[in-house]
């Protein structure tokens, strides 16, 4: 599934900020949100120090190019497990 078909949008955290990390619906059930933050932020700048810890490395400046490691689980609700590679979702 493409990953522009889930609602994709990039997050910020800070003022002025844009990339730090991307929210796109479920893959699995599309009834909630995944998020997950950037160790490497599109705009160039320092990683968001907030949160849990857990960052993803991510390749690619759009929607339809981004590729994100490592996986992607979900350990609650719906347990998606998967990839964003190359602008998709796809299920482990």
């Amino acid at each position: 599934m493409k990953l522009i078909e889930l609602d994709p949008r990039w997050t910020s955290a800070g003022h002025g900020r844009t990339g730090q990390g991307v929210v796109f619906l479920c893959p699995k059930c599309k009834d909630h949100y995944l998020g997950v933050w950037f160790v490497n932020p599109v705009d160039g700048k320092e990683p968001w120090a907030g949160g849990s810890g857990h960052r993803w490395t991510r390749a690619g400046d759009t929607f339809e190019t981004l590729t994100l490691t490592p996986s992607i689980q979900i350990v609650l609700g719906c347990k998606w497990h998967g990839f964003i590679t190359k602008g998709e979702a796809i299920t482990a």
